[in-house]
């Protein structure tokens, strides 16, 4: 359950490659846009394994399509994985839902996050938010969405990082004060990005 007390949609993140690439960099970044967008990457990919560990199982507070997430995975662990990048895959494949689906994998990556929005957004008890980094990805999304009607809108928000990390310190106070202060004091759940 979220923090809100009264019935709203259940906010479900669905994650663009380009924020799993981000918030898992190996190395920070050294340009002051890229080393801010990185911290703000971390905290959203450490709230989702906090929130995740408070849902019921098969709940999940993020997804993505297995094509997006499998494409991460063999990027972020490279030729010859160390244990430590094999645990943090494994721990992402179980902190976020990874939607197998061969319609949704034949697709462009950016076409099956997409999908995968409008899927959600259909369903009226999920608010879908797309988390992408990526500028083109709201053009992208228009003409998703313009294919079929030339005066379509989006029908769900695109955040980037930073304003992800706004929206969830809105919507789960209680929560984003405890990924701060286990950040601050060094008690990390296993598996959050260091």
């Amino acid at each position: 359950m979220d923090d809100s007390s009264n019935q709203e949609a259940e906010v479900i993140l669905v994650l663009c490659h380009s924020f799993l690439h981000d918030a898992f960099r190996l190395k920070q970044p050294v340009n002051a846009r890229k080393f801010k967008n990185w911290l703000h990457s971390r905290f959203v990919a450490n709230f989702i394994i906090e929130r995740q560990s408070e849902l019921p199982t098969g709940s999940a507070i993020a997804v993505t399509s297995k094509k997006v997430f499998d494409e991460f995975a063999v990027k972020f662990q490279g030729e010859k994985p160390s244990d430590r990048l094999k645990e943090t895959v494994n721990i992402l494949r179980n902190s976020i839902y990874i939607i197998d689906r061969n319609t949704i994998n034949k697709l462009s990556l950016d076409e099956g996050v997409l999908v995968i929005c409008d899927t959600l957004f259909s369903h009226s008890n999920y608010a879908p938010v797309l988390v992408s980094d990526i500028p083109k990805k709201r053009v992208k999304a228009e003409a998703f969405y313009r294919k079929k009607d030339p005066e379509a809108i989006i029908p769900f928000p695109i955040y980037t990082v930073a304003e992800t990390e706004l929206f969830l310190r809105g919507r789960f106070p209680r929560l984003c004060k405890l990924v701060d202060d286990r950040s601050e004091m060094g008690t990390r759940r296993v598996g959050w990005v260091t």
